[in-house]
């Protein structure tokens, strides 16, 4: 076997690997590309280059996810401006001095936080189920500069690191802001597609996004979102708070475990 084929066959595998992704992603608003940047990096030999190719593989999954969450009603267009907008704006501006920052270690502190994040949903819901006659808790903030910081603040990370980080959004949307979990699944994925764009943009014009990964992966990754976002509306809300748990700590979890996982792939 030759290196060419080599090298096609595990980009098809990582096209297996991102259809499963986009579609359970999807479902819940999340893009999980954790998985897929390190198999790139690892198949393309350099981390920038396959950084910049799971990013812009990711945001064409979100787009269509998206499309499908907002022909279904799940897209709140004020939250796409008061989170989305300034989200956007950051990651356009930081994703050209990536090569600049040790992401490792924004990456630990986000895998930790995401793992405590969904615990906490996991306990909080094992231990006083919802009410849905309850009273919403009056917010101490005003939710809108709430909104732009967080869009702001993720949005400069996301493009440091390569990651969309709908993960860390999602809950603070549910749980802060107290959107609907339907419709802060779709609303994340719009807003991550949103970020994604702008930063995708700044990476193909530092001509570091490899086209023929992308051929590859992105038609699979953009079948398993479009697939994905339209389980979401077959799933009970409380069903899907479970699912969004139980993935940020799966979510963290790997990223935790990514410096083993390259290690495996280089041995």
């Amino acid at each position: 076997m030759t290196a060419e084929t080599a090298a096609m066959l595990f980009l098809g595998l990582i096209a297996a690997v991102s259809l499963l992704l986009g579609y359970i992603g999807a479902t819940v608003g999340l893009v999980l590309g954790q998985l897929r940047v390190v198999l790139l990096i690892y198949a393309l030999g350099d981390a920038a280059v396959g950084t910049a190719t799971s990013l812009a593989i990711s945001t064409a999954g979100t787009l269509i996810g998206t499309l499908r969450h907002a022909i279904d009603g799940r897209v709140q267009l004020a939250l796409l401006l008061t989170i989305g907008a300034p989200s956007a704006a950051a990651a356009f501006f930081t994703a050209r001095y990536a090569h600049m920052v040790d992401a490792r270690l924004l990456k630990l502190a986000i895998a930790v936080l995401l793992i405590l994040t969904g615990v906490s949903m996991l306990v909080r819901r094992a231990a006083r189920p919802a009410d849905p006659a309850a009273p919403a808790p009056v917010p101490t903030l005003s939710p809108m500069l709430a909104e732009v910081a967080v869009g702001a603040v993720l949005g400069a990370i996301s493009g440091l690191v390569g990651l969309l980080l709908g993960s860390l959004r999602l809950p603070a949307m549910i749980r802060y802001a107290r959107v609907a979990t339907p419709t802060a699944i779709g609303t994340n994925m719009a807003i991550g597609t949103l970020t994604g764009l702008s930063a995708g943009v700044a990476t193909f014009l530092e001509g570091q996004v490899d086209l023929l990964a992308f051929a590859v992966v992105a038609p699979a990754t953009v079948i398993g979102a479009h697939l994905g976002a339209g389980k979401t509306g077959t799933l009970a809300p409380a069903t899907l708070l479970r699912v969004i748990a139980w993935v940020l700590v799966a979510t963290g979890l790997l990223m935790l475990g990514e410096g083993l996982i390259k290690r495996a792939f280089a041995s």
